[in-house]
């Protein structure tokens, strides 16, 4: 008889822990935590979920900060077959008890330093959740109740989510950050599929990779929780980060000598503008960059520097595995001609290009909005939020969010088109375009650079664009700033920065 999709998880993180469990499964700090420890401490942690009473289908809150214990708790979860629910501490600690207040669970499960906030054990007692605690001893992990959380209390809790194996959390680019649940069914199909695009071990017995993989992007976002499920599915060792330093990345690519490695675009030109020397990632085959678009003449620099491809991937939190991206072949055969593509979909996905307002499909390399269907996210088309356009050869080009357009007078303008241009311009160090309210025209650009330390006349640059883009596309007025308001992956956070500009 054939497992159901949540038996197979679990077998397969069992199969995982026992394949060598003294050898190191995760990195942190020059220390090393074998996979042994993890299962002790996923033993652990399910035997104290179970004396607490917590059911077995009641989503689990899961405090995602890149450490070796959150890594553990996320064994004993999936181990254990509970839904886990990501909870974020690397906000303000009051968004932190509140979050815990809103998602009211039966349970948390987190490191103490996390514990240890001020507030976060009385918000978890006022919703009932009762509450476990991992901390890492080197060698293994301590787990112990938190007390006064000795039990699930009283409460009316999230409902039971039976076939959902982790929540993945928006970027909250756009606005507070969506859950999206994502079932049994749906992982380990997309795990497969995506081992077989990136990996040539694909199909092959599964045994403990020497390659380890390097984890830069929070847990809190799903690329963070995506790496991490991939590093557990294919018994792949991984260097953990708390947050991004090029020196330690550097280091970690010198010392490990992995094969790929993600770098989002703020780390490529972080990257570029330190002294690290091209010798230090010769054992990159590529490099993968995604979350926001990537300028094609830092693309250019970085190949050019280092002698490593740039493979850019398209998704979304709501896609797990990801929607579309480039391959090496690809790459090698139209990385110049294809500049500023996203790549090609990946085998199992559709894409189709409609127009945003009549919904009917257009030519290919018309810009439109951008639909996609495959079986691993909908029975059905599901339309996105973004502007794209497809060319003859099935290159995906994006070209901003439909929200993020401006309608000034009823020309339609991209902040996505405009931005690169304004990068161009020596001193500026990052830019955006927003829409501010006109009584005429409904919507005019605005222009905002971030030029630290630069002074920059903003005719200069008004003048620089006007010989560049159609007169309805040259922004009204430039602003500076000192520095973006940014997410956990880098990218402007545009709610925060429309706030600070008096536009929320």
């Amino acid at each position: 008889m054939e497992p159901s999709p949540s038996q197979s998880i679990t077998a397969r993180v069992a199969e995982v822990l026992q394949l060598s469990p003294e050898s190191g499964a995760v990195e942190f700090g020059g220390r090393w935590t074998s996979w042994g420890e993890l299962a002790a401490a996923a033993a652990a942690v399910e035997s104290e979920l179970q004396r607490l009473g917590v059911a077995k289908s009641a989503p689990v809150g899961w405090v995602a900060r890149n450490r070796p214990a959150t890594v553990a708790a996320f064994v004993a979860l999936l181990l254990a077959g509970r839904p886990i629910a990501p909870l974020r501490p690397n906000q303000a600690v009051q968004g932190f008890c509140d979050e815990i207040r809103a998602q009211k669970l039966q349970a948390i499960v987190g490191n103490g330093d996390d514990w240890d906030l001020p507030g976060v054990a009385d918000a978890a007692r006022d919703v009932g959740s009762a509450g476990v605690r991992v901390d890492e001893t080197f060698p293994g992990f301590r787990v112990g109740v938190i007390p006064g959380l000795a039990s699930v209390g009283a409460g009316e809790h999230r409902a039971d989510a039976p076939g959902m194996i982790v929540e993945r959390l928006s970027s909250g680019t756009t606005g507070a950050p969506k859950r999206i649940p994502v079932f049994a069914d749906k992982l380990l199909p997309t795990l497969s599929q995506t081992e077989a695009v990136q990996s040539k071990s694909a199909g092959e017995p599964l045994r403990l990779k020497t390659s380890p993989g390097i984890i830069l992007s929070p847990f809190t976002h799903a690329g963070g929780i995506f790496g991490l499920l991939m590093a557990i599915y294919q018994a792949r060792p991984i260097v953990l980060f708390d947050k991004f330093e090029v020196g330690r990345w550097v280091d970690a690519v010198r010392t490990y000598k992995p094969k790929s490695a993600s770098l989002v675009p703020a780390m490529v030109r972080m990257v570029l503008d330190s002294d690290a020397p091209a010798e230090a990632l010769a054992s990159l085959k590529a490099v993968r960059s995604s979350t926001a678009p990537l300028d094609p003449r830092m693309q250019i620099e970085f190949e050019q520097r280092f002698g490593v491809p740039i493979l850019i991937d398209f998704g979304a939190a709501e896609f797990l595995g990801g929607v579309a991206g480039w391959s090496l072949a690809d790459h090698r055969r139209y990385g110049e001609a294809k500049r500023g593509s996203v790549g090609r979909p990946r085998p199992d996905v559709e894409l189709r290009i409609i127009d945003a307002d009549t919904k009917e499909p257009v030519q290919a390399g018309e810009v439109g909005q951008l639909e996609l269907f495959s079986p691993r996210f909908s029975p059905d088309w599901i339309r996105t939020n973004d502007f794209a356009r497809v060319d003859e050869d099935g290159f995906l080009y994006i070209h901003g969010r439909v929200d993020d357009a401006i309608n000034r007078g009823g020309f339609k303008i991209l902040p996505d088109e405009i931005a690169p241009l304004i990068r161009q311009i020596p001193g500026v160090q990052d830019a955006t375009v927003v829409g501010y309210p006109d009584p005429r025209l409904g919507q005019v650009p605005v222009a905002i650079v971030e030029a630290p330390g630069q002074v920059l006349d903003p005719e200069t640059i008004k003048a620089f664009l006007k010989e560049r883009l159609p007169s309805y596309q040259v922004p009204v007025d430039v602003k500076f700033i000192e520095a973006f308001p940014r997410t956990n992956t880098l990218k402007i956070s545009r709610p925060e920065l429309k706030a600070m500009l008096g536009l929320a």
